[in-house]
């Protein structure tokens, strides 16, 4: 009888009278036995109702069987209740005969006595019996499991195989009795009903906790259903616990086996009648949470373990079947936990053993977590070292630092303290983005010399990680003290050379060293094929991407990206701050090619907070944005905001014309002032600082000074951390030499620009100056030779907006338009253009006219907009 039963009967009906404020009425289920047992004749079907004890059976159909007595013209119900004492095929068909007179009296009474034509009725054949009912019969079968006779299982065999045609039946049970169920499986004349089916749902679960007046949030409902998994005896116990305890969380905590109304409630139905040898399998096999056979064999020392454990699938013992290969098998959260307990009966020692089997059953096929969960357990030291040194950095790469750390924490202090203990927690705080944990770990080790502990395998992967934790803090004095002078690995591991290597190409990419970046780089990423890991994959792969971006192939490095990403799609934990590099990465490549919609897509998720993400979907998201200054000053507000992680100089380089001229187009030169002073400190005196120093001196109208600070880059003097900036220093050249009138030179740069950005059709610093590219671009057209298409390209793409078809600025206009963002004073002005400050006034009237504004900053947020500055 369920938990849910009080253990009265309905007068007449044998069928168990349930509380009705205990009782949770399961539709899904008793639509499905109304659809089974409602098919017809020739498609009669038998529900087969199989699970553990306590998951509801007797409870479902009692309540069931209830709901259709009390509906006018439904079938009639028979209870039939087996049991393993009258269990031959004279007490099965006395059991069916009762059962049914039980139903329906007035149908079988034909004179004035009624018990004694009751009497009489009981003596007619089942069959006859029911021939004489003018109405269908549902027959359950309950507690099916306990019949064993062979005469008696016959006789229920021939009944189910050929049932009379008014009479349907259920059988019920704890597991299915020895007949051939499985013709009627194949004849689809069968329902199976089984543990996963009656497991109640989170609703059925929170309406049934209900009943005891208690009610939880989402948080604590996922809680205890992963704790009970829908078992109804479990959720009931839990139920009774809860009630009136003011820390639900806590209590469901500490909701296990071991309470004492749970235990009591495993051990008389669950593990009663279970033999010596069968619990001490069941509490042996308790100490791994998934177990094979061969494992429950070491564990146990049982040669014939693989038969019990078919003997407890067959008998629907809470044990589940993992579908693996080979299979697999657990316990019920609560059993085990009950189990774990019961463990400690055999001594400290004994149970250490068996952890240390464990250990190294998992450390034997490869699965290190579990492998150093047990050796901790076992607090055996050289086990977990040994888990340590050869899996160690494999777990945090695949995303297990947490867990790493979170078992060590519990390890006594012998293991925590090891040298190679501390190695891998540094791993995993470089990993987890918490550097200034790792660095104190790493001096601890460093501060102990001869370093007891740490082999020559050790030191490499110490030298790695001090590697890892230079790029990270993005510190240029750091990395180009650490940059490696050698590439030789050879500790015969690939998972371990691949990391290494990768940090060196780091390094290497951090301080400009492209050529050597790409070779170490290459080296890691074949040892990482080599190991199969998909974490170094895409790690690798990433870091070429973006050696080939900083050389301008925007082509190669959009390839990488995109084997960065097929490589993270097989990883086992994809790491975020990968996907966001990689993302990144891609979306600069577009956004270089002025596919900004792309660009803007791929870092467009909204939740990524991380800075480089923010800065960069307010920089790609200027161009379509319909208040470009509060775009801007979105830009603005991202890249001043918090530390940014610390990028390859190449990648920053390549972004910083495009923030520098979003600046300037809104007239903000104190923003543009800072972004040079920030790119000195960080990219020191590159091609591209200098860059940006002379668009701000043109942008003054200092046109010679300009000249002398781009002139190193266009010489090739001093070069540009990104290739693509080059493009950029041509263009400004162009720009330089049209104001001055220097038509040749104009033409000449503007050639070097298309030619430069050709191969990989980069068109953004175009767009970046779209008004002296159109300029530039219309006043030489058809005068590129070979490189026309592509310059037809160019200008095809530059935007088009109202002022192009507006009242046209004379060229002494245009001249002091480009003075108007520096905000100089209109004397300072008339002064550099030699002229009087009339004449500039004049010619701002007719700007203000022709652009229809009224104020100077109007006047440049419009010019922006138009495309003439």
């Amino acid at each position: 009888m369920s938990i849910a039963q009080d253990g009265r009967f309905a007068a007449g009906v044998e069928i168990p009278t349930l509380r009705s404020d205990r009782v949770v009425h399961r539709r899904r289920l008793c639509d499905a036995l109304d659809r089974a047992l409602g098919q017809p004749d020739e498609q009669s079907s038998v529900v087969l109702i199989c699970a553990p004890a306590g998951s509801g059976k007797s409870t479902l159909l009692a309540d069931w069987a209830r709901r259709v007595i009390d509906e006018p013209g439904r079938p009639l119900v028979a209870w039939a209740a087996l049991d393993d004492v009258h269990n031959s095929a004279a007490d099965l068909r006395a059991e069916l005969v009762r059962a049914v007179t039980a139903i329906a009296p007035r149908e079988l009474h034909t004179g004035d006595e009624p018990d004694s034509d009751n009497s009489r009725a009981q003596q007619l054949p089942f069959p006859e019996l029911l021939h004489r009912l003018d109405r269908p019969v549902w027959l359950i079968l309950d507690d099916a499991h306990l019949l064993h006779e062979p005469d008696a299982l016959s006789e229920l065999e021939m009944l189910l195989r050929a049932p009379p045609a008014q009479l349907r039946v259920v059988v019920c049970g704890r597991f299915e009795p020895p007949l051939a169920f499985q013709k009627l499986r194949l004849d689809g004349r069968i329902l199976d009903v089984t543990f996963d089916d009656l497991a109640f749902t989170a609703a059925e679960a929170a309406a049934l906790l209900a009943e005891h007046g208690v009610e939880l949030d989402a948080a604590d409902l996922s809680a205890l259903m992963e704790r009970t998994e829908g078992w109804a005896a479990g959720l009931r116990l839990a139920g009774m616990s809860l009630a009136g305890n003011a820390d639900a969380r806590a209590m469901i905590e500490n909701f296990t086996g071991c309470r004492r109304a749970v235990a009591d409630y495993l051990i008389e139905q669950v593990l009663s009648g279970q033999s010596d040898e069968v619990r001490q399998f069941l509490v042996k096999t308790s100490v791994p949470a998934t177990f094979s056979a061969a494992l429950a064999e070491e564990l146990t020392g049982c040669a014939d373990a693989h038969a019990i454990i078919d003997l407890l699938e067959h008998r629907n013992f809470l044990i589940t079947r993992v579908e693996t290969t080979p299979a697999l098998f657990r316990y019920h959260p609560l059993l085990r936990s009950y189990l774990r307990a019961e463990i400690s009966l055999l001594g400290r020692r004994a149970v250490a053993d068996l952890e240390h089997v464990t250990a190294r059953w998992y450390a034997r096929f490869g699965d290190a977590l579990l492998s150093l969960e047990h050796a901790v357990t076992a607090g055996d030291v050289a086990d977990v070292e040994t888990v340590l040194s050869e899996s160690g950095l494999g777990l945090v790469l695949d995303g297990h630092g947490d867990a790493v750390e979170r078992l060590v924490a519990e390890a006594p202090r012998t293991i925590r303290d090891r040298p190679t203990t501390r190695l891998v927690r540094a791993a995993a705080y470089l990993h987890g983005d918490n550097p200034t944990v790792a660095e104190a770990l790493l001096a601890s080790i460093d501060g102990r010399p001869p370093l007891p502990g740490i082999d020559g395998r050790a030191r490499v992967l110490v030298d790695a990680l001090r590697l890892q934790y230079a790029v990270h803090s993005g510190d240029p004095a750091r990395l180009h003290a650490l940059s490696p002078g050698s590439d030789e690995v050879a500790s015969g591991d690939h998972l371990l050379d691949a990391f290494v290597a990768l940090q060196r190409g780091r390094v290497r990419l951090h301080v400009g060293e492209l050529e050597s970046a790409a070779e170490t780089l290459q080296r890691a990423h074949a040892h990482a094929r080599e190991s199969d890991s998909a974490p170094l994959l895409t790690q690798t792969s990433t870091a070429l991407g973006v050696v080939a971006l900083c050389r301008g192939r925007i082509g190669e490095a959009g390839t990488w990206a995109a084997e960065s990403r097929s490589a993270a799609i097989v990883a086992v934990s994809p790491d975020a701050t990968d996907a966001r590099r990689t993302a990144l990465l891609e979306a600069l490549c577009h956004y270089l090619r002025n596919d900004t919609a792309r660009a803007a897509e791929l870092v467009g998720a909204a939740d990524d907070t991380s800075s480089e993400s923010v800065m960069a979907r307010a920089l790609f998201g200027i161009d379509t944005a319909p208040d470009r200054r509060a775009a801007v000053a979105a830009l603005h507000a991202a890249t001043v905001s918090g530390r940014p992680a610390a990028h390859p100089p190449g990648l920053l380089a390549a972004c910083l014309p495009s923030i520098h001229f979003a600046y300037l187009h809104i007239g903000e030169t104190t923003w543009a002032h800072e972004l040079v002073a920030t790119a000195t400190r960080v990219l020191e005196r590159t091609g591209d600082v200098l860059l940006l120093e002379a668009v701000l001196h043109l942008c003054a109208n200092q046109l010679e000074r300009a000249r002398s600070v781009l002139h190193p880059v266009l010489e090739g003097e001093i070069a540009c951390a990104a290739a693509t900036n080059t493009v950029t220093a041509w263009l400004v050249e162009a720009e330089l030499a049209g104001r001055r009138a220097h038509e040749a030179r104009a033409h000449e740069a503007l050639g070097e620009a298309l030619r430069l950005a050709e191969p990989e059709g980069v068109l953004r610093p175009f767009h970046d100056m779209t008004s002296a590219s159109l300029d530039l671009l219309s006043a030489n057209r058809g005068r590129f030779g070979p490189r026309d298409s592509f310059a037809a390209t160019v200008w095809a793409s530059l935007p088009r907006t109202a002022a192009t078809t507006a009242e046209k600025l004379t060229r002494r206009e245009l001249q002091l338009l480009a003075e108007l963002p520096t905000w100089r004073t209109a004397d300072e002005i008339a002064a550099d253009l030699c002229v009087s400050v009339n004449t500039v006034k004049t010619h701002l009237r007719g700007i203000y006219r022709k652009l229809g504004v009224t104020t100077r900053r109007d006047a440049v947020t419009a010019a922006h907009t138009h495309g003439l500055l």
